[in-house]
């Protein structure tokens, strides 16, 4: 059981780093300039309902799409790590990873009356980081146990996920733009830690005469 949980527990630290609710509330305060406390609930209902649906579909099928395009879990791992390891990157810098979504994507969004689903649920929130580290720990899940910790971490994160973006005026004006990119900076040192990681997790699947050395 303590294994369980500290896959969980691993688990749940580095996909709220990559999701980086945080960091989705000035970009979410960016786009829809002054919103009022109703629309701050619709949206993080919308947004987290998002972030749930495309979460538990990577965590149930992502692992037979990746067979399904002939691709190893391996490749997977390694291939994950890099795009993780460039978020995290950016994250330490306090900008937003391309790999999340890209200036011209948010300034043609911005002009959407909803932006609940694109670009908040997906890709800022949802994207291929968050999804590659749900597939890369739903591959290294052993029993029904260590997959109820990976279920209950994806629920856990898109319960904070509500709440950053509901409390999103109030979050900001107490931390601002300096308090939000000190938080993604230290979830930046967490994310350079786990995709290290998985590239070598990757590295020594794709390669066994590593493991021997």
């Amino acid at each position: 059981m303590v294994t369980d949980w500290s896959l969980g527990l691993t688990f749940f630290v580095t996909l709220f780093s990559v999701l980086n609710p945080p960091h989705a509330v000035p970009l979410y305060l960016s786009m829809a300039g002054v919103p009022t406390a109703a629309t701050n609930r619709r949206v993080a209902t919308i947004t987290s309902l998002t972030v749930l649906i495309a979460l538990m579909a990577a965590l149930l099928a992502g692992e037979r799409l990746l067979a399904f395009f002939g691709i190893t879990i391996y490749a997977f791992q390694v291939g994950g790590g890099v795009l993780i390891l460039m978020m995290a990157i950016s994250m330490l810098q306090g900008q937003v990873s391309p790999a999340k979504t890209t200036p011209e994507e948010a300034e043609e969004t911005a002009r959407w009356n909803s932006i609940a689903v694109v670009p908040l649920g997906m890709p800022i929130l949802a994207g291929a980081g968050s999804l590659s580290t749900v597939i890369v720990f739903a591959h290294a899940a052993r029993s029904w146990d260590q997959w109820g910790t990976l279920v209950v971490g994806i629920v856990v994160n898109s319960v904070l996920t509500y709440i950053f973006l509901a409390l999103a005026t109030r979050i900001y004006n107490v931390l601002g733009q300096t308090g939000v990119n000190v938080i993604s900076r230290l979830m930046g040192m967490v994310l350079v830690a786990m995709a290290v990681q998985f590239m070598a997790d990757g590295m020594r699947g794709l390669f066994p005469a590593l493991s021997s050395r």
